[in-house]
């Protein structure tokens, strides 16, 4: 099933009836009163593999989707906010953790979360200072520290894919 945008009918800015046309290549909505042009774009989300000896941190879902598994920190970046700053909140948010630092590792996209179908997850190594403490009941059944080696059921194929490249030791510091 194709995943398509939302399809609006009057312009945000201006109210008028939107129209369509051919633009790259691609059926567009504009408004021809103010010439506004709607670009649908996906959802971002972030994740943060956070790793202390050989440990990492895992937070384990209390609702779908994949109730019940484990996943790393992560969240939807708001708005108007940096990537690395939504990491940083949501870290604070689920974990109580402060986010010190962080690296780039890849970026994913997620085929499998109907709440926002093929958002892309930015994926960062984080180094985190605190105590763990789960901040967030309605969010996270538990968070808890998992050897590296012997993870717990990873829910979402992407961290399913990130966790093995962390097994593998792929992914580390760079300076």
């Amino acid at each position: 099933m194709p995943i398509l945008p939302p399809d609006y009918r009057y312009c945000p800015h201006c109210a008028t009836q939107l129209s369509t046309r051919v633009e790259e290549e691609r059926l567009r909505q504009y408004c021809p009163n103010c010439r506004w042009k709607y670009y649908p774009v996906p959802a971002t989300a972030v994740a943060g593999v956070c790793v202390r000896l050989d440990q990492v941190l895992m937070a384990q879902r209390g609702r779908e989707p994949f109730l019940g598994t484990w996943m790393f920190p992560a969240g939807f970046v708001e708005f108007g906010e940096n990537p690395s700053e939504a990491l940083a909140r949501e870290f604070m948010e689920e974990s109580g953790l402060i986010v010190l630092k962080t690296s780039l590792v890849d970026i994913l996209q997620s085929h499998d979360d109907p709440r926002s179908p093929n958002h892309f997850v930015i994926f960062y190594l984080a180094e985190a200072a605190g105590e763990i403490r789960n901040v967030d009941v309605d969010e996270n059944k538990g968070l808890r520290w998992f050897s590296i080696t012997d993870p717990p059921e990873i829910g979402f194929p992407t961290h399913q894919q990130i966790m093995k490249r962390l097994q593998t030791g792929e992914l580390r510091w760079t300076t």
